[in-house]
């Protein structure tokens, strides 16, 4: 990895120079990678770093590393994972169009994964089983806040692969109090304002109505209410167990069609308690600004929030615009 900043650098431009318009690619992937864009340098950092935590203990040479970037998006991290030098790359995304981007980037930039699958993590744990494959290494960047049930999760991953480093970036920093207020801002226009429109207390409260016409509107409410973050087949389990949930925290909140979290802040506790039963200890990392700015003003002051993050100990975590889980076997 020494010579990753040089390698990812020709990535990077090499990315940079695609007309990306004119790709067979879905509109959504089109947006994607048009907001990624403009950052892409900074996000190749954040894939190096990412890398580098993740092969530090794993006594292999890179290029007999299989690698699983899981949610990979438009694949811009198996691609820096490759140009890296390691040997097998497996890409995973739950949406099918991202699936479909990466086989149309990775013919366009003549780069990218050596397995691309769409699917879910017990999808990737049944194919692995399958196929034999034990890989070595995850990392998984702007996910983990998003996965509907993380015991499941972290479950399929340890069948995976027991001894397997997990690396995750989040901004759902649970430290940062200005980046808590954005995403609870966020949350609550999901939940019940107009960031989604009918917002998830509408629908959860639709869903009830139409399927329980017994519940009178105060029980129909009472339901909507306490079912937040939860799926409608959980609702519905509920419901009818008669098991009436605890909202997760005042704010926290998903879509109940799909279990998709509006960024979800979970406290450092809650992972290391979720990671105990597989044997797993928890680290947590500082992320870092942007420096490629337009602005030289905007870069010296994002150097400048970089290095008291560096050498501000745990307090730098107040000011860090993400965080990385970093997930090893004890």
């Amino acid at each position: 990895m020494a010579k990753g900043n040089d390698k990812l650098g020709s990535l990077t431009a090499r990315l940079m120079a695609i007309d990306y318009d004119r790709l067979p690619i879905s509109d959504y992937n089109k947006r994607y990678i048009r907001n990624l864009k403009p950052a892409l340098a900074y996000f190749m950092r954040i894939y190096e770093d990412c890398l580098r935590r993740g092969t530090q203990g794993v006594n292999l040479p890179l290029s007999d590393l299989t690698l699983i970037d899981y949610g990979g998006g438009s694949g811009f991290l198996s691609m820096a994972a490759k140009r890296v030098g390691i040997g097998r790359v497996i890409y995973i995304d739950l949406n099918p169009l991202s699936a479909q981007t990466i086989q149309v980037l990775k013919e366009e930039a003549g780069i990218g994964p050596d397995i691309i699958l769409q699917g879910d993590s017990k999808f990737l744990a049944d194919w692995c089983a399958k196929h034999r494959i034990s890989p070595q290494l995850l990392v998984a960047t702007d996910l983990i806040e998003h996965v509907y049930d993380l015991d499941a999760f972290f479950k399929d991953l340890h069948q995976i692969n027991g001894s397997m480093p997990l690396i995750f970036t989040t901004a759902s920093s649970p430290f940062n109090p200005y980046v808590k207020r954005r995403l609870h801002k966020l949350m609550d226009g999901c939940e019940r304002g107009t960031l989604e429109s009918p917002n998830y207390h509408t629908l959860r409260h639709r869903f009830i109505s139409g399927r329980y016409p017994a519940l009178t509107p105060e029980e129909v409410e009472t339901w909507a209410r306490n079912t937040r973050g939860m799926t409608y087949d959980d609702i519905q389990e509920a419901i009818e167990s008669n098991r009436m949930p605890t909202p997760p925290g005042p704010h926290n909140t998903c879509d109940p069609a799909n279990g998709n979290w509006t960024e979800r802040i979970l406290p450092i506790s809650s992972y290391k308690k979720l990671l105990a039963p597989h044997d797993l200890k928890l680290s947590v990392a500082k992320g870092f600004y942007n420096t490629y700015r337009s602005s030289r003003a905007m870069s010296l002051l994002c150097e400048g929030l970089n290095l008291l993050i560096r050498h501000s100990g745990p307090l730098g975590l107040l000011i860090a615009p993400f965080i990385i889980l970093v997930c090893r076997k004890k």
